[in-house]
């Protein structure tokens, strides 16, 4: 009877995380991130915020746990898209990789808040315990890239996955303003065209896979 107390509590405590973390995704989509608080989060679901603390201790901590639902999204998406060898096809390949990156918008502007904001201010317990989960999604996505470049070796395939992710959340930052940053632009009267996300990541993914292919070569002769 106490093992089944225990299964059906943890289990409440999942549901309880969940609707928590869909509240705080409904508010991410459709506000800053900084006007979001806890109570906001709370008036989204049946919680009081004093109830929230039960769960989490800050936004913060709920948006790490966003990150890590979005970056297993993320993963398998990227593994059902890539299954075969397209070491002769990097054009082929950098557009695809592109295409599913830019799918996960979301996932996108989590991390480019994700170094600077989101982990600043979490407790070390659960930044550890987000720390070993994304090595798990990232060990996954470099099964991914080893099947689209099998003669890529760890140390390749870890900076091909560092570069387009360091890439992406600038790149992502710069062609995705805030109204604020609009309308700043529109009153200065400055010319700053944007640039656009899929053709320029595109193009970076490309010269980085043509960089590294080069760079394999080399160490191999």
């Amino acid at each position: 009877m106490m093992e089944f107390d225990r299964v059906r509590n943890d289990e409440q405590r999942k549901i309880r995380v969940q609707q928590i973390k869909n509240a705080a995704i409904k508010l991410f989509d459709n506000e800053p991130f900084h006007e979001i608080d806890l109570t906001k989060i709370a008036n989204e679901t049946s919680f009081t915020r004093g109830n929230l603390y039960k769960y989490i201790s800050s936004k913060e901590e709920i948006y790490l746990l966003v990150v890590l639902d979005e970056i297993n999204d993320w993963v398998s998406d990227l593994r059902n898209t890539f299954n075969a060898d397209m070491t002769h096809a990097v054009t082929d390949f950098s557009q695809q990789w592109t295409q599913v990156v830019y799918r996960h918008q979301r996932f996108l502007k989590l991390i480019s808040l994700l170094f600077t904001t989101i982990e600043q201010k979490v407790s070390l317990e659960s930044l550890v315990n987000f720390k070993k989960q994304l090595s798990i999604e990232l060990f996954e996505l470099s099964k991914v890239v080893k099947t689209v470049f099998p003669t890529w070796d760890d140390h390749h395939t870890n900076k091909f996955l560092r570069l387009q992710m360091y890439h992406a959340i600038g790149l992502f930052s710069a062609t995705s303003p805030s109204q604020l940053q609009q309308e700043a632009i529109e009153q200065a009267g400055v010319s700053f065209p944007l640039p656009a996300f899929v053709d320029d990541f595109s193009e970076f993914i490309s010269y980085t896979v043509h960089y590294l292919n080069s760079s394999l070569a080399q160490d191999q002769s």
